[in-house]
């Protein structure tokens, strides 16, 4: 049997100002093409029905969105900090908390690799481009497009070096970053300005990738199936 991956959604205002649930479809594009069965987790306030919901799920996977509120990692928000909601924040943290403490994998990709990092206790950027002095040409906060167009390296003897090697390709699309690692990541990629781009857990299924693989996978490019492929066999 298929495993069923279970993909928290995020919440965004649609084009007549109504809060609702948003879900780019090339996640569950991705999730089929890996061999998954996916099926989408809604925002809900109630923390009983969220575990009810991923109950059935064999893995998760944590979906790019807005930024995170900086009160979860300690710090006032700063001016070029984009738009937070806090709702939204606390749904997926228990989203996550659920999942690792049922020790189901966990692939999360952009604002979920941040979200993973700070349920562990790390922290972000709030922007990189005003926060470094370093010269940072390997990001954008624009438009989030399929296409590759910077390297990322890999560190020896991780997860995602087995699977690609010492260095690939990616899209990156943010502004924010994991600044100091949570409890029990491990640093696997960084960009060539020093940018972190995935980790992984030391001792669970969870790794995180601050590009976004299902846009990859969305167009002819399919070097990001094993990467999807990992959370399906994982989740078997």
């Amino acid at each position: 049997m298929k495993p069923f991956i279970a993909i928290v959604c995020y919440t965004d205002e649609n084009q007549h100002g109504i809060p609702s649930h948003i879900l780019p479809i090339a996640y569950t594009t991705a999730i089929e093409a890996a061999g998954g069965i996916p099926y989408i987790i809604p925002f809900t306030r109630q923390i009983e029905q969220l575990s009810a919901m991923l109950q059935i799920a064999h893995g998760v996977l944590l979906t790019g969105g807005i930024d995170i509120a900086p009160q979860h990692y300690g710090e006032k928000k700063r001016d070029r900090c984009g738009r937070t909601n806090c709702e939204l924040d606390a749904y997926q943290f228990a989203a996550f908390r659920i999942a690792r403490e049922s020790k189901k994998p966990v692939l999360a990709i952009c604002r979920g690799a941040q979200l993973v990092n700070v349920a562990l206790g790390g922290t972000l950027y709030q922007d990189i481009f005003s926060e470094l002095s370093t010269p940072l040409h390997c990001h954008s906060g624009g438009e989030c497009i399929p296409g590759v167009d910077h390297k990322v390296f890999i560190e020896p003897e991780s997860k995602l070096h087995h699977l690609f090697g010492s260095t690939i390709t990616v899209n990156s699309r943010h502004h924010q970053a994991i600044k100091t690692p949570g409890k029990d990541l491990l640093i696997t990629a960084l960009a060539s300005d020093g940018i972190i781009e995935a980790a992984e857990h030391r001792e669970l299924p969870i790794t995180l990738v601050q590009w976004h693989p299902e846009l990859m996978m969305s167009v002819t490019e399919k070097t990001m199936l094993p990467l999807f492929k990992t959370l399906i066999k994982c989740s078997s």
